[in-house]
């Protein structure tokens, strides 16, 4: 009877928010939450998550990788799944944005296909995990994720549609020496209502302004990256969210509200070199990025905020 296990990291998208969506250029770093599949052969397909166990037909994450492995690779039978995330991936009951369904997808993705084809396959493991990621979202998102939690931290522009496999996704490891904290509120944010009200707007003049704007100071931004310059990279990731802020207006939603800014002025004048509240923004997290983080970790639990400090983590493994 066969058994292994595979693990996927979760994300932070702190480079391209809702601008990835619409092809442009991004930067998210792989951390060490983990989602851990372990597949064993069985009678019966059962799967066994952090969220209860489902058989087909009860849970889209695990139907979306189902269907597309199906289609790729022939039938899956016989597999107990047990699928279970890091702490961390919830707070307060609610998701707090770090990618679990995302990296749930990668690691049962993984499994399937070891288990079906007794190897490891990275570039094919990805466009499987990102069709099913496709379908399950109803093609709104940019797979920025997905990318992440197969090869780790990346450089990413988003694909055409998952079958044309145009996508470009590049190695880039955040520069050593830092550290990232991660705040959450205990809020809870519509990513999806958020997009779409970006989606809406994506023709006109402004946006495409705006967009052009955001996209120079991106692309800055990675190449400093590139070169492990977190320094430099800053002001441009700081001017691009400046006008991420100003579009959103424009857009008819908040990233931030005026307390938060608040918090985020008070964050970086306490020693983070930068902060703000990654992804989609709408409140439910903070960013703050720093070498001497202590201050920034007491304000933010003086404040009611849970303080995590994560690392950069590899992409998808195989553990066992």
């Amino acid at each position: 009877m066969r058994s292994f296990s595979f693990s996927s990291p979760g994300k932070v998208l702190w480079i391209g928010s809702y601008t990835v969506v619409f092809g442009g250029i991004s930067h998210s770093v792989a951390i060490d939450r983990r989602v851990r599949c372990t597949l064993t052969e069985g009678k019966k397909n059962v799967f066994d998550t952090s969220y209860g166990k489902f058989r087909e037909g009860e849970n889209p994450v695990i139907d979306s990788v189902l269907s597309v492995v199906r289609e790729h690779l022939g039938d899956v039978k016989g597999v107990q799944v047990s699928l279970k995330n890091d702490e961390d991936f919830s707070f307060m009951g609610r998701k707090t944005g770090l990618g679990s369904s995302s990296a749930s997808t990668v690691s049962l993705t993984g499994c399937l296909y070891y288990y079906m084809r007794e190897r490891i396959d990275l570039d094919e493991i990805h466009f499987l995990s990102q069709k099913a990621n496709y379908v399950r979202q109803g093609g709104i998102g940019s797979g920025f994720d997905i990318a992440t939690a197969v090869y780790g931290s990346v450089k990413y522009r988003r694909f055409t549609t998952p079958d044309s496999r145009d996508w470009n996704v590049e190695k880039v490891e955040f520069p050593t020496g830092y550290e990232i904290l991660l705040g959450f509120t205990g809020r809870s944010a519509d990513t999806v209502n958020l997009v779409r009200e970006f989606s809406k707007a994506k023709d006109t003049d402004y946006f495409r302004e705006s967009f052009r704007e955001i996209e120079k100071e991106n692309e800055m931004a990675v190449k400093y990256l590139e070169k492990g310059d977190l320094i430099s990279a800053i002001p441009h990731v700081k001017m691009a969210r400046t006008e991420l802020n100003l579009l959103a207006e424009k857009v008819g939603v908040k990233l931030e509200s005026q307390q938060e800014r608040k918090i985020l002025r008070e964050t970086e004048k306490r020693g983070a070199l930068i902060a703000f509240s990654p992804g989609a923004g709408g409140g439910d997290s903070l960013l703050a990025i720093g070498k001497e983080m202590e201050q920034v970790k007491s304000f933010w639990e003086s404040v009611g905020i849970k303080v995590i400090k994560v690392k950069e983590d590899r992409g998808l493994t195989k553990d066992a």
